[in-house]
């Protein structure tokens, strides 16, 4: 068993140029995709889900505990990172506002209400922004390190911090504004054919895929996040995740964890919709949500979504994250990945489930946690079907 915090001595450490080789060449391969278009441009356009984000967590293994240019390079690649979540907190917001659509390419004039809002949002993204900066000032690190298992000293972990702070309250900050999920408020506007515009016009088998696509990209993304090539070798990066052969004790435990936790949502859930409805709260838009999910509503895509979201989401989330961020704050930017989709009421369940997830994580590994995920996703979306027919 390699212990989870081998990393590579300065004797065997390989040399760093394969890894900036690597990441020109994605870099590359993602722009011939998307130029090419098709199924190919697709398959590219999946890796801009993860792979991003594993190229700053590699930059900032390369940069280190002193200055160099990887710490410029670090820095410059965050924004672009957090400028590319703004573009999609504010699109989705403007298409919910503004009611854009394939069927209305000229929406009509905004109203004064209305572009109060989306000034309301872009001031929430600088707040956001704001706060990641603090957490990259090292007394406040300090601070936060008697919370947050994170060293204050280190690069790497100062990084993780910022981005997750930041690129997590920038997807919160259009429901803050708006009082529903950009997404679901943009389909219930746009009609039945929006959840099509909102992919790109993929139809039910594509959408499908594009998740198989994104599952594909996440696992070495995830592998390079945890610093195999730089800070870790293959053995101990797999350690590092959790990612690793679960016994079958935890799978069928797993399986067991997941059945009872869809089962006592329903009752959960239940008692949140009536505390909604009392206090007269809004609550998320079923009918929207089935016709975002529509494409996944029938077994075969019960499956796709159990695997790809179980597995791509714990990778990240519990894997990569919790064991450097902790259980609480790394679950809530899982939870604030779902702001786009989710209103409060369902955000919370997320928010349980991801609890459930990540102690099941703490006592045993990642691995389990995907089990519990992703049969839990399977259930929920096999109940659906069920209940529909």
């Amino acid at each position: 068993m390699v212990n989870e915090d081998q990393v590579l001595t300065a004797a065997n450490q390989p040399p760093r140029w394969p890894i900036i080789a690597g990441g020109g060449a994605y870099l590359l391969l993602v722009a011939l995709g998307i130029a090419l278009g098709g199924e190919i441009g697709q398959i590219a356009l999946a890796g801009l889900n993860a792979l991003p984000f594993a190229v700053l967590a590699v930059l900032a293994y390369l940069g280190g505990r002193s200055f160099n240019w990887a710490w410029i390079a670090t820095i410059l690649w965050l924004m672009l990172l957090v400028g590319g979540a703004t573009l999609i907190a504010v699109g989705s917001a403007g298409a919910a506002l503004f009611e854009i659509s394939a069927d209305t390419p000229t929406a009509p004039a905004p109203t004064g209400g209305e572009i109060l809002q989306i000034g309301l949002i872009l001031a929430g993204v600088l707040v956001a922004i704001g706060l990641g900066v603090l957490c990259m000032i090292a007394p406040i690190r300090r601070v936060l390190a008697r919370m947050v298992p994170i060293d204050p000293e280190s690069f790497v972990h100062t990084v993780a911090l910022a981005c997750v702070v930041t690129v997590g309250l920038i997807c919160v900050v259009p429901l803050l504004v708006i009082g529903a999920p950009p997404l679901l408020a943009a389909i219930a506007q746009a009609g039945g054919d929006s959840s099509d515009a909102l992919v790109t016009n993929r139809d039910s088998a594509g959408q499908l895929r594009d998740q198989v696509y994104s599952l594909i990209w996440t696992i070495p993304a995830a592998v390079l996040a945890v610093g195999y090539g730089v800070r870790r070798n293959l053995a101990a990066a797999l350690q590092r995740l959790g990612f690793v052969r679960p016994t079958l004790r935890q799978v069928l435990a797993g399986v067991g964890i997941a059945l009872l936790l869809a089962g006592a949502v329903q009752l959960i859930g239940a008692g949140i919709d009536w505390l909604w409805n009392s206090l007269g709260w809004a609550t998320t838009d079923e009918e929207a949500f089935s016709e975002l999910l529509a494409f996944a509503l029938n077994p075969i895509g019960a499956i796709v979504i159990g695997v790809t979201a179980g597995l791509g989401e714990e990778l990240a989330v519990r894997g990569v994250l919790q064991p450097r961020l902790g259980l609480i704050v790394s679950n809530l930017f899982f939870t604030s990945l779902h702001a786009l989709q989710y209103n409060w009421d369902a955000l919370l369940i997320v928010f349980l489930v991801g609890m459930v997830c990540g102690i099941v994580r703490n006592r045993t590994n990642t691995s389990t946690a995907a089990i519990v995920h992703g049969t839990y996703n399977f259930s929920l979306i096999m109940l659906s079907i069920t209940l529909g027919t």
